[in-house]
């Protein structure tokens, strides 16, 4: 006997009639007759009915497929969609349970049955999907699988200098394999313009594959691609023209398929696959290909921007240190040695030392090589390359350079190696000065020596006197920070001519430094330089210092330049002092000018490296706490975007639980002796009222030390990897899903399982049922029972995480007759506890789908039950308004505690310890009775207290589930 079979044969015709009446107001069946909405519907039920009462032959259930096929065609051919199709089977799974819900409960199937029927049903909508769109269960997994595969393959970055060809042709490969296509090439559009460049070709031979272009916005069909939100097919390639081909490698494909890149809603590049034979590209090919495509440009987009953020931290490094070594230098022409691809560039003191300008220099070191006077030249040449090719960081030499009348020049040259992470150099910075005078100076000093022995000791005298002079003779450099003038020094040539020392003067206002010059016309000359941002010049300043403690003032001779540092958007972030000692006779004023070049031209580098790769950068002095921060990165952190903010002060910006961990990480970095790198992944978050949500930040910095050893400056930069944290988040959680079932299967499942086969084998033992295998039998039956619970728990638990949400089939219910008939099953497996109800005379009708409830107070009474004591009652309790119904369940006991009472409704919560193991669960029933209440657009809330006990309260509006139906 079966009772869906019964049920289905004998209820026909009502069936046919209520399907019709229930379609005829859908949208798809406007202007249809009624043979044309049933079609094969009767035959269809009573195959159905079949398969229950029989069981699922393969006879019956080709006939119940062929069935399906002329159904699902007739709707393709009235112009159904895929969801009107689904809809009809789905109305089926409601209209069937209609008819022992009028028949009466004792009419209602067993389990299996149900499942019987529904597995049909599901059956039918995923034959739905495979007729509508041609992608069927195979394909899905056939998709999975080379998508896997494109994600093993998948590169970590991809620079702009990469070998491009080698890194991505392991996935157009994939590509090729995964649309039985006969090859396939990617273009790939230049930065900054609007031509794609060919990257991966399987067409091995075809010459410089590499370099082939199309035009984004031209006629080609690469162009017509980059343009079409669609997969575009061109189903003759013979006998393209030359503007329909451009960019095009392969002339042996009859049937071209091509889709654009499109991440974020900007062109990244085009793909296009070809086919060796002339063919149709059927829709699931297309759909193939774009899941294809979108995931491989995810892969793409993530690899270009780690290339850029690889690049960008290369050129921070690589203009950091010219402004380093430019400034160490100090000299008057410096100059820059690409040793990779050996560009030399010269910095404008050239003109002075030498006659010639930056353009005549020529762009390599062979015109350097050509003006070293040939006396000196193969020295020269030979030291300076066994330098960069040794182990050392550093070059000096001497010798004659030809200036460009041709008089030989003395200079003294001296240049940084800097290596790469083998060794090997790969830049070369330094600084050419001319020394001629000095020379002359020496070769004369020893003259005097040689005539005037007599006088060996004042010679020497003036010899030490001399000498001292001389290597105090470099430019004295300093830089004034911000409008309060910070001093920041560059060497300590300034300390010896103001007469301070370093304590004195670091990290102070210049008047506080130097009081005595108050009113002398210096904090005029440098208000007048930030305000305008014209360097000034002075030549033989006079300044009266104390350059004693306690000592008299004494008129000083100086010349000086205030050079104007400009930062991001031409704002004046400092100034550039130069200050020497007029009796010194070194040039002030073209050395700061070369110096004062180089270090603008280093820092518009910075702030234009920065701006490629959408980073926010920071300078802060690690002493003081004094900072200065780009935009970019107040608009990350939150910052106000004008006016003084220190680093204590933008550490209250970083999210509270992260904020230790960055103090650890810049107190490492400034730890004397250390790298000094810092690199950090931290939250911030915006100010109160903001509305922003908490963003994720990476930082990467680098502090510089003092030759005493403490930290003097801490650069670094920021990028926002809050997108990279939620994708990471989101596999996290999956992970800790998996390890949810893995840990309830094997463990809560095995049990009940265990209990069966025991209490089988012992049936199977006996000939007859006596007393023993009577409770053998019903030992069996409580375990399958409790193992079909936790099934379904696990089911819905799996739905309600993953599927968005728990299914309802809704309909039109009376609230109190789902109450009463829950009561009477409970009280039945609870006779010795008291079950109360109240129910007032409102109206408790609603649309809501009645298992579901059932199962809410079915879920919510037998937890009452378990923590209550067993001589209390527990109370239900329905009250109606005009909107919306309460469900009230009421229990007696010790109140739930504050720290349980925040998480009850997350998944894997029990109660209190020591519970009776026999009612142990899963863990997953408040889950699932909330997302239960949930899907019918409702609310559950729980109170808990000594004095008047626990009290679940689920609010049910009375259409909710209805409107979301329709929406």
């Amino acid at each position: 006997m079966n009772l869906i079979a019964d049920l289905i044969e004998a209820n026909l015709e009502i069936l046919v009639r209520r399907f019709v009446e229930e379609t005829r107001g859908w949208e798809s069946s406007q202007g249809l007759k009624a043979s044309e909405i049933i079609t094969t519907l009767p035959e269809y039920l009573r195959t159905v009915a079949l398969i229950c009462r029989h069981g699922p032959t393969p006879e019956r259930l080709e006939t119940r497929k062929r069935l399906e096929e002329v159904h699902i065609n007739l709707r393709l051919r009235v112009g159904a969609t895929q969801e009107d199709a689904t809809d009809e089977y789905t109305l089926l799974g409601r209209l069937i349970p209609r008819l022992w819900d009028d028949a009466g409960p004792e009419h209602k199937p067993a389990a299996s049955d149900l499942q019987c029927l529904f597995q049909q049903l599901e059956d039918a909508m995923d034959h739905v999907v495979v007729l509508f769109s041609g992608y069927s269960m195979e394909d899905r997994q056939r998709e999975k699988r080379f998508l896997r595969q494109l994600d093993a393959l998948a590169p970590q970055a991809l620079g702009a200098h990469e070998d491009a060809q080698a890194r991505l042709q392991p996935l157009i490969d994939t590509v090729i394999r995964a649309l039985e296509a006969a090859g396939a090439e990617l273009f790939l559009v230049e930065r900054g313009s609007t031509m794609m460049v060919a990257i991966a070709d399987p067409v091995r031979d075809v010459p410089h594959a590499g370099r082939r272009r199309a035009d984004a916005r031209g006629p080609s069909f690469l162009g017509r691609v980059a343009r079409s939100e669609e997969p575009l097919v061109l189903a003759q390639a013979h006998g393209l023209t030359d503007a329909e081909r451009e960019g095009l490698g392969n002339e042996g494909w009859s049937t071209l398929l091509g889709l654009r890149l499109w991440p974020h809603g900007e062109l990244m590049g085009v793909l296009c696959v070809g086919f060796a034979e002339a063919r149709p590209v059927p829709p699931q090919t297309k759909r193939f290909m774009e899941t294809l495509v979108e995931y491989l440009s995810g892969i793409l987009d993530r690899a270009l921007l780690m290339g850029k953020l690889h690049e960008a931290h290369e050129q921070l490094a690589t203009s950091e240190t010219r402004y380093r070594l430019a400034a160490q230098a100090a000299s008057d022409s410096v100059w820059d040695w690409d040793l990779t691809t050996q560009e030399v560039t010269w910095s404008g003191g050239v003109r002075d030392l030498l006659g010639f300008t930056p353009e005549e220099t020529g762009p390599t070191a062979d015109w350097w090589v050509g003006r070293i006077h040939p006396e000196d030249r193969e020295r020269v040449e030979h030291g300076i390359h066994a330098a960069i090719h040794g182990t050392q960081a550093r070059w000096q030499d001497e010798y004659r350079f030809l200036n460009r009348r041709g008089d030989a020049v003395r200079v003294l040259d001296t240049g940084v190696i800097t290596r790469d992470a083998q060794g090997r150099g790969v830049r070369m910075v330094g600084a050419m000065q001319d020394i001629t005078a000095r020379r002359k100076t020496e070769a004369g000093r020893e003259l005097l020596l040689q005539e005037a022995q007599t006088a060996r000791v004042q010679a020497n005298t003036e010899l030490s006197r001399l000498n001292t002079l001389l290597h105090q003779a470099p430019v004295a450099l300093g830089i004034l920070r911000g409008p309060t003038h910070i001093v920041e020094l560059a060497n300590a040539r300034i300390l010896e001519l103001w007469g301070r020392t370093l304590q004195q003067v670091l990290h102070r206002p210049l008047l506080e430094a130097l009081p005595e010059v108050r009113g002398q016309g210096i904090q005029k000359l440098l208000d007048g330089v930030l305000t305008t941002g014209e360097p000034y010049v002075g030549n033989e300043v006079r300044v009266r210092l104390a350059r004693a403690p306690g000592g008299m003032l004494e008129d000083a001779y100086f010349n000086f330049v205030y050079q104007p540092l400009l930062g991001a958007e031409c704002s004046i972030e400092g100034i550039l002092i130069v200050a020497t000692d007029v009796t010194d006779g070194v040039r002030a004023r073209q050395r700061t000018e070369a110096l004062a070049a180089t270090l603008h031209a280093s820092e518009e580098r910075l702030r234009l490296a920065l701006a490629a790769v959408d980073m926010g950068s920071w300078d802060v002095n690690p002493l003081t706490g004094e900072a200065s921060w780009d935009p970019r990165f107040r608009a990350m952190l939150g910052l106000p975007a004008e006016g003084e903010l220190s680093l204590a002060e933008a550490m209250q910006f970083v999210h509270e639980e992260d904020r230790a961990k960055v103090e650890q990480a810049m107190a490492e970095a400034n730890m004397p002796g250390g790298t000094g790198e810092y690199a950090c992944e931290f939250r911030v978050r915006p100010p109160t009222g903001d509305g922003a949500k908490v963003r994720w930040l990476s930082g990467r910095g680098q502090v510089h030390f003092r030759p005493d050893g403490r930290p003097a400056r801490f650069v670094g930069t920021a990028l926002d990897v809050t997108e990279r944290k939620r994708e990471e988040e989101a596999a996290r959680q999956r992970a800790e899903f998996e390890r949810y079932l893995v840990g309830i299967v094997s463990h809560d499942l095995r049990n009940p399982l265990n209990a069966i086969t025991l209490g089988t084998a012992s049936l199977l033992r006996r000939d007859e049922l006596n007393e023993r295998a009577t409770k053998a039998v019903l030992r069996i039956q409580a375990s399958a029972e409790r193992a079909v619970r936790m099934i379904r728990d696990l089911l819905d638990f799996t739905q309600a995480r993953l599927g968005g949400g728990i299914p309802v089939q809704c309909q039109d219910l009376d609230l109190a007759t789902v109450v009463r008939q829950v009561m009477e099953e409970v009280q039945m497996n609870f006779p010795e506890r008291v079950l109360q109800t109240s129910m007032p005379g409102h109206e408790a009708r609603g649309c809501w789908d009645p298992d579901r409830m059932a199962q809410v107070l079915t879920n919510l009474l037998g937890n009452a039950l378990k923590y209550s004591p067993e001589g209390t009652p527990v109370m239900v309790r329905v009250q109606g308004t005009e909107r919306e119904v309460l469900l009230e369940v009421h229990n007696a006991g010790d109140p739930i505690p504050p720290d349980m009472l925040c998480r009850l409704f997350q998944p894997m919560q029990r109660g209190a310890p020591g519970m009776d193991l026999t009612t142990r669960s899963v863990g997953l029933g408040l889950y699932i009775v909330q997302h239960i209440v949930q899907a019918h657009g409702g609310t559950i809330a729980v109170s808990s207290s000594k004095e008047a006990g626990t009290t679940f309260t689920v609010k049910l509006p009375r259409d909710g589930a209805r409107q979301a139906t329709r929406g």
